[in-house]
């Protein structure tokens, strides 16, 4: 029997009272600005979450159908590249070296490091430069950790 999705009429960002009760429903860092995502949460219920123009998915925002809370968006975890520059010079270098590459670079610890999405190719040729500046991990690749995202909204501050 084919059950249709439920429909996601109500998103709550970054819901706060986040408890072990709620379902979940992953997505990927990189599906944070998809509009339309059909999920299963992790207890099997298929939903529909759509997203007005302009905006994104947060980790922690909630989704309710008809008043009832559905489902929390959780970002899965992914290998990332993780820098940990030695000095500013360091870090200079590192940006110029990655910049062509126009992978996201994310802020971890008030800039003291630095996560990217893994590619081969590129943690090959930087843990060569900078030997044990580099490291892989598990990282959550949250949007408003995006330095990118970060100089954005320093700018809306500033106006």
């Amino acid at each position: 029997m084919n059950r249709l999705p439920v429909t996601i009429d109500t998103i709550v960002p970054q819901y706060q009272a986040i408890t072990d009760q709620v379902d979940r429903v992953y997505i990927e860092w990189f599906e944070i600005n998809k509009r339309r995502l059909t999920r299963n949460t992790l207890s099997g219920n298929t939903i529909l979450m759509q997203l007005e123009q302009g905006q994104e998915w947060h980790h922690g925002d909630a989704l309710y159908h008809n008043g009832e809370l559905q489902a929390i968006v959780a970002v899965k975890p992914t290998l990332a590249i993780r820098f940990n520059p030695s000095d500013l010079v360091q870090l200079a270098d590192f940006g110029y070296f990655v910049g062509n590459r126009h992978l996201p670079i994310f802020q971890v610890d008030q800039l003291q490091s630095l996560h990217l999405p893994y590619d081969g190719r590129l943690y090959e040729q930087i843990a060569a430069k900078y030997g044990t500046s580099v490291q892989l991990e598990e990282a959550i690749l949250l949007s408003e950790n995006r330095i990118r995202q970060q100089l954005k909204n320093s700018r809306k501050h500033e106006n």
